[in-house]
């Protein structure tokens, strides 16, 4: 993986109320506290500190700033997602093909913001339990304090996302500390070899995302965890290599699931 490089700092209307929440921050995650510059831009700071990105501390929460741009977090279309399930019953290709039953204790491999575990979360139920795994230290961080402190204004989401685990880990190491049939289900949502669309919310998420593709060793590991590994790519084909057999979206899809079962 590709050493991510960040600092964090503060946003200029709340450097007094929030200087010391940055400087813990820092001090937790082992890297730099920089003071926000007076005049200067974050590009700026981005080129004085040759650092990807900035962990800004501000009253509404943790903010990631690449040269991509700036993202807060939100669980963006997961929201979208989990009001057409649960407000509306309408399917979800995600739970469909991930097939969960609550109770179950289900693992996302690739958490990101965690818009497929929110689903995750909610189908498991208050009996079962969702982790979610992030390689990348600083969105990691966004994600889980995010997770944790998000107000929308449906108390069932909100405690959707609440009881979601997120661990900072990379998934392979993970995977192998666990026993056999520590999971009922695993998933993968590795990021694409070009991405979907241009234009979209996760374009500042893609400087700091783990990079490493998907290798079949670490789905052999995941089977020996679960009976079911399912996993996001946009074509059958690549699916195949992963040793899929089911699949799950049309061909007028923009992604499909692939699922592998134990045999």
């Amino acid at each position: 993986m590709k050493d991510i490089k960040f600092a964090v700092t503060c946003n200029k209307n709340d450097a007094r109320r929030m200087k010391a929440v940055a400087k813990a921050w820092a001090a937790e995650l082992q890297v730099p506290y920089v003071e926000r510059y007076e005049n200067g831009s974050l590009d700026a700071m981005l080129d004085d500190l040759q650092a990807d990105a900035l962990l800004i501390a501000g009253k509404k929460g943790p903010q990631l700033y690449s040269r991509e741009g700036m993202l807060l977090y939100h669980p963006g279309l997961g929201k979208v997602r989990w009001q057409r399930v649960v407000q509306r019953h309408e399917n979800d290709n995600f739970l469909t093909a991930m097939d969960i039953r609550p109770g179950q204790r289900v693992l996302d491999c690739t958490v990101g913001l965690a818009a497929d575990a929110l689903l995750a979360s909610h189908a498991a139920g208050e009996t079962g339990k969702v982790i979610g795994l992030e390689a990348s230290l600083p969105l990691w961080f966004l994600t889980s304090r995010g997770a944790a402190s998000y107000k929308g204004k449906f108390a069932e989401l909100n405690a959707d996302l609440r009881r979601i685990e997120i661990i900072h880990t990379e998934a392979r190491e993970y995977l192998k500390a666990q026993s056999a049939d520590s999971f009922d289900a695993v998933y993968f949502d590795p990021m694409f070899r070009q991405p979907v669309r241009k234009s979209s919310e996760m374009v500042p998420l893609r400087p700091l995302a783990y990079d490493e593709p998907l290798s079949p060793a670490t789905v052999d590991l995941a089977l020996k965890v679960a009976p079911r590994v399912v996993i996001k790519e946009r074509s059958v084909e690549i699916l195949q290599e992963f040793g899929c057999t089911e699949f799950v979206g049309t061909k007028y899809s923009a992604v499909r699931f692939g699922i592998r079962k134990r045999l």
